[in-house]
């Protein structure tokens, strides 16, 4: 019970360090917040609010900014994963199943796959959270440093 309590306050402590740095870098922008966590199924839940900057020429939120949210939730889940050390991007692929529109809420789910020494390895769905709907899917994998 005792590391179920310690894993559930470091996903809480890491998520609110790392979307909320004070530096107006790129992950603050996305205005994040943390959702759900569940121990058991090594999950970890964040919602994304769309935003007028992430708009493409057509209107819906751009490819970059959904692969971004992906990557930046990927980022925090990976970084507390890796334990002292911090953690860097080496793959990530993004699959779009369905067009995102501005002013939806979105949920993004990040399962932990393998938390290796070497390579912790993810994957992660994108929902509306109004509806439930699959709208994109990624998977990669990140490397403690």
């Amino acid at each position: 019970m005792e590391k179920k309590q310690a894993w559930l306050r470091l996903v809480q402590e890491k998520s609110a360090h790392y979307l909320n740095l004070g530096d107006g870098g790129f992950d603050e922008r996305m205005r994040a917040h943390l959702v759900d966590c569940d121990y058991e199924g090594q999950t970890v839940t964040y919602a994304f609010p769309t935003q007028d900057w992430q708009i493409n020429e057509k209107g819906g939120i751009h490819g970059g900014a959904i692969a971004g949210m992906f990557d930046a939730a990927f980022g925090v889940v990976a970084n507390f994963t890796a334990g002292e050390n911090e953690a860097t991007t080496v793959d990530m692929s993004v699959s779009f199943l369905r067009g995102v529109d501005y002013g939806m809420e979105l949920y993004l789910k990040v399962f932990i796959v393998k938390a290796g020494r070497s390579l912790i390895r993810q994957r992660a769905e994108l929902t509306d959270a109004a509806t439930g709907k699959l709208l994109a899917t990624a998977s990669g994998s990140w490397m403690p440093l």
